[in-house]
């Protein structure tokens, strides 16, 4: 009996999985962010600013790791099913590499990042202990995202689903743990979060493994890797150099935000996270997308491309506008969550209101830079994404000099940079260029195979 290449075709089942996930790791980021405010709102305002140092690795290794399940997912649905397990076993040696490497410059460097930030003596010294004990995290990170990955490609996006309520339930037990019984403080936080991640890791290992029966092999095993390391490096350096940027410029960002003070930067964190629920439901529908998209484009299904892209645009736009009009709405008692100060509040509540207008942009960008890259188109994504990311800069640097710019005026310039983007990358889409830009070439016919390599028999 041989396993099917995917589980399915439905887009909701692929999805509903991925975003129960993803938003139980949001409730997990909030809630370490609620233990970061329990403690003081200086504590949560300064690793509010240092999460952009964070996106370094949680952002560009994940999504380097999605290379996996672009590549992967388009040697299925072309039945190229000897290079998949070879594709899974590359991505999984590049994301370690890229875990390891990011969380050892993390340690050597966090008693002076906090510093070169802008951050006063007190600040820094919790920069230093956050930074350090989150080194620690990317060990485990950057396996966790490449056995994830091959998950994903096949579709057991519900596995995923009920490992992170496990980490979820984990994660809340140990944090509080650790800094409602042990006083650990930040540490505790950080610790609970590096066990959870742990603990996924493991369960991953053990779903990929025995739970699809995918099996990893030695011989003509480096051939093999390097034979598939072209596309996925053309695809991935594309995925990565993007949220690699868009981390930097945030740090960049960050240093202008602490020079206006300790209620700016705790306003800015806590608006931030608010809207965390709202960008993950754009993720999941991008990502349980990618999946279709991948597949499709290798069995040559552009129509079928095209209608799905449009349908997950209107959807993802809608939920963003309706989510950021509610919590704007409700902008107090949201923000109340975090922090009982009144001034705090109702400056998250004008930035929460900025969010109603560029939220749906920002769908529009999310949706379309997984499409353009999952189909082969990731340079234009790239030149476009980077373009903006650094072209702000300037803008933002002048307009704070001659104008003197608060917070909100800020939120005003990311506002129009997500809007103006969002209207390229509709344009792109719509030229229909993508179609040519797969890795699988249209005149090459797909090998078939009684069953996939590397998935043990039923």
């Amino acid at each position: 009996m041989t396993q099917p290449t995917l589980r399915t075709e439905s887009l909701f089942k692929l999805t509903w999985p991925i975003f129960l996930q993803y938003a139980t790791f949001s409730c997990v980021w909030l809630v370490d962010f609620w233990f970061f405010s329990h403690l003081s709102d200086a504590i949560a305002a300064t690793v509010g600013q240092l999460l952009p140092v964070v996106w370094l690795g949680t952002g560009v290794i994940p999504v380097f790791a999605g290379t996996g399940v672009a590549v992967a997912s388009q040697y299925l649905g072309a039945r190229q099913f000897e290079k998949v397990v070879p594709t899974y076993m590359m991505n999984l040696c590049l994301t370690t590499a890229m875990g390891l490497g990011f969380g050892a410059a993390l340690w050597c460097l966090a008693p002076d990042i906090g510093r070169w930030m802008g951050l006063d003596a007190a600040l820094a010294g919790i920069a230093r202990t956050y930074l350090t004990a989150m080194s620690a995290y990317f060990i485990f990170l950057g396996v966790l995202v490449a056995y994830n990955a091959v998950l994903s490609s096949r579709g057991m996006t519900n596995w995923l689903m009920y490992s992170s309520f496990v980490v979820a339930a984990l994660n809340l037990a140990l944090a509080s743990l650790f800094v409602l019984g042990f006083h650990w403080g930040v540490r505790g936080v950080v610790s609970a979060s590096v066990i959870s991640t742990a603990t996924a890791t493991l369960l991953s290992i053990v779903l990929v493994h025995r739970g699809l029966g995918v099996r990893f092999h030695w011989r003509g095993a480096f051939r093999q890797m390097i034979g598939v390391a072209r596309p996925m490096l053309r695809i991935g350096i594309s995925n990565a150099v993007e949220p690699m940027s868009y981390s930097v410029q945030q740090i960049i960002l960050s240093t202008m935000i602490i020079a206006l003070g300790v209620h700016s930067m705790a306003a800015n964190a806590y608006a931030g996270r608010a809207q965390m629920f709202q960008i993950t439901f754009s993720f999941s529908l991008a990502l349980g997308a990618q999946i279709l998209m991948g597949h499709w484009t290798g069995a040559r299904r552009f129509a079928d491309v095209d209608r799905l892209y449009w349908k997950i645009v209107r959807r993802a736009t809608l939920v963003a506008f309706l989510y950021a009009g509610t919590v704007c709405l409700f902008s107090n008692r949201v923000l109340g969550f975090f922090t009982a100060d009144a001034s705090i509040r109702q400056l998250g509540g004008t930035l929460l209101l900025i969010a109603v207008f560029y939220e749906p942009a920002r769908a529009v960008n999310i949706i379309s830079g997984f499409a353009l890259k999952t189909v082969g188109d990731a340079r234009f994504p790239l030149v476009v994404g980077t373009t903006f990311i650094w072209g702000i800069l300037p803008v933002v640097y002048c307009i704070n000099r001659i104008w003197n710019l608060t917070l909100v005026g800020f939120w005003l310039c990311f506002a129009a940079d997500e809007i103006i983007r969002a209207c390229i990358n509709l344009w792109r889409w719509r030229t229909g260029k993508w179609k040519g830009m797969g890795i699988v070439a249209p005149g090459n016919p797909a090998p078939q195979a009684n069953r996939e390599p590397g998935a043990t028999p039923a």
